[in-house]
């Protein structure tokens, strides 16, 4: 029986698509593709790339390949395929349009062989069955690598939690737990602009302790934000993805902080890197 699925991760960066055999949840070796594309482009241009790219990827195999999982970010109606994404600095021309089914057509394939999902969970998902999470069951899992995704994976299930938006300060969670929140803070103490959260890492080596105080800052922001959740919840494992190499900056101010609320739960780092999402988006064949 012929197991392999496409996996497609669309985000801001640009596509990953790759084959992924789905008995071992491995990415099949070679068949790995990116390719850069602006958020915010064209509709037509989304399409020629995404199409492009994965038809390379599925001309990779000799036997035909009829099941695509695919992640792209939201707010999505991941269901009915249908962008909601609005006023967000990416997409925006995706807005209200039926994207399964514009993709679905340009690869000459029905609709009903696409399901889609937010990269959040899939990436928790895959890190749960084959990465760090192996062995928890029950997952609270951030992506910090654009904006803040956040994922449950509750009894081996994994769902979107949506957590982005829920009220915290004097406004969302993504105000001050999403990595422009680090670029905003940073450019405040020191006028300089910084394009990401590797950049921010490197000059926090080298800036005299003002790039260490803003990631302090950050993560007394999480930990006050994960107080909100973690006391009347049952998970096992706190996971986060997408950190770059920011880990050592910010998470031993949230172990601390944790344990100074007697809350006892093992934080552990994703560890399979921009393929996991393509392994977890693959599952949802499963």
């Amino acid at each position: 029986m012929n197991n392999q699925i496409i996996g497609v991760d669309i985000n801001i960066p640009g596509i990953r698509v790759g084959i992924v055999d789905n008995n071992t949840k491995s990415l099949v070796p070679g068949t790995e593709v990116f390719e850069k594309i602006n958020a915010n482009e064209s509709v037509e241009n989304f399409l020629d790339v995404w199409t492009k790219v994965i038809t390379q990827v599925h001309s990779l195999r000799q036997v035909p390949i009829s099941q695509f999982g695919i992640t792209i970010p939201g707010p999505f109606d991941y269901q009915n395929g249908i962008s909601l994404m609005h006023n967000q600095k990416k997409f925006e021309s995706l807005y209200n349009l039926n994207v399964k089914n514009l993709l679905a057509e340009r690869l000459g394939i029905s609709p009903e062989n696409i399901r889609m999902d937010n990269p959040a969970p899939r990436l928790i998902k895959a890190e749960q069955m084959i990465g760090s999470g192996q062995g928890y069951n029950n997952i609270l899992g951030f992506t910090l690598s654009y904006g803040l995704g956040s994922a449950f994976v509750l009894d081996g299930v994994a769902s979107d939690a949506n957590l982005w938006n829920k009220p915290f300060k004097d406004g969302i969670a993504e105000d001050y737990i999403g990595i422009d929140w680090l670029a905003q803070r940073y450019e405040e103490f020191t006028g300089h602009h910084v394009s990401g959260i590797a950049e921010l890492t490197h000059l926090a080596a080298t800036d005299d302790g003002i790039g260490q105080l803003v990631f302090n800052e950050y993560g007394e922001n999480f930990v006050k934000f994960l107080l909100q959740i973690l006391p009347q919840s049952k998970f096992d494992c706190l996971l986060i993805g997408g950190h770059s190499d920011a880990w050592d900056l910010f998470i031993d101010h949230v172990r601390d902080r944790l344990s100074d609320k007697d809350i006892k739960i093992p934080i552990v780092p994703a560890r399979l890197g921009p393929v996991a999402t393509v392994i977890g988006a693959a599952d949802l064949w499963s």
